[in-house]
């Protein structure tokens, strides 16, 4: 009954409330109740796992539970190591945005369970991962690069990168080779030049390879071709204006993350959670 009511807490915490004072509380109870776990893990005890503590990740108010959260994560991959592969794949699909602190806490998890992952298991995963850390490393923000070059330092990462070095190397080289050499952090410069002899010391007939591989294929790109970026969006505009002419009333939908649309006057459930005078007008 106790567990049962706990779940409740949880799925209204991920599909409707999204804050819940409680949350770090009832993971701490939780996390006593894993270690208690049996091995192997009962189908109920996977279920779970899949279906509340993924997804739990999520949640806008996560950070404020997220060392519970990420305690009951290993607890779990302790009992059973192939739910390294759904938990990794569930912190890729729920990364954050707009949240530095968030990222920080998502890149420690992430460097956790590639220690606990198989490398021949995680294949098909590898773009996803290396497109991620490319992104953190090539971002704006000084902590989140920081903490994402920290990634280098792991053999466990490293043994990664060097397994599937025909995915991973078109996709590292050119933004470490750029940022080597343009980055305005000087600390951070130096750390990204250190990186590049030692990639060119792994394998330096791929590294010149994928230096001079001019167009990626769609699939190991980190970025998208600001040319094809403004094609697609005039064919969206055209499409739009043949719509309109034969359904005058049409109007177009507000696209979010756009330079009309700001994140937050577009999400009324950050407004409401953050906002509290913007809550008391809504």
């Amino acid at each position: 009954m106790i567990r049962k009511a706990m779940n409740d807490c949880f799925l209204a915490l991920i599909h409707e409330n999204y804050k819940f004072n409680g949350a770090a509380e009832l993971l701490d109870i939780l996390a006593a109740i894993i270690s208690g776990f049996a091995i192997p893990l009962r189908d109920e005890h996977v279920t779970f796992f899949k279906m509340i503590i993924i997804p739990l990740h999520k949640v806008q108010t996560s950070s404020f539970f997220f060392e519970q959260l990420l305690r009951c994560s290993m607890l779990f991959l302790s009992k059973d190591r192939n739910l390294a592969i759904p938990l990794l794949q569930g912190t890729l699909k729920y990364w954050p945005f707009a949240s530095y602190l968030k990222e920080t806490l998502f890149l420690t998890e992430l460097q956790e369970i590639l220690e606990v992952c198989e490398v021949s298991k995680i294949e098909a995963l590898v773009p996803k991962l290396f497109k991620r850390i490319v992104k953190c490393i090539s971002g704006s923000h000084l902590q989140i690069a920081d903490r994402a070059m920290c990634f280098f330092e792991n053999d466990f990462f490293l043994n990664i990168l060097k397994s599937y070095k025909e995915v991973t190397f078109p996709m590292i080289i050119p933004t470490v080779v750029h940022l080597a050499d343009n980055h305005w952090h000087t600390i951070l410069r130096e750390s990204l030049v250190a990186l590049k002899t030692i990639l060119k010391e792994i394998d330096p007939y791929a590294f010149e390879q994928a230096l001079a591989q001019e167009k990626k294929s769609k699939e190991l790109r980190v970025t998208q071709d600001p040319e094809e970026r403004k094609r697609l969006d005039d064919k969206w505009a055209k499409l739009s204006a043949e719509v309109k002419k034969k359904h005058p009333d049409y109007q177009e939908p507000d696209v979010p993350f756009t330079m009309k649309h700001l994140v937050a006057t577009y999400n009324e459930l950050y407004a409401k959670i953050y906002d509290k005078e913007k809550y008391v007008s809504i």
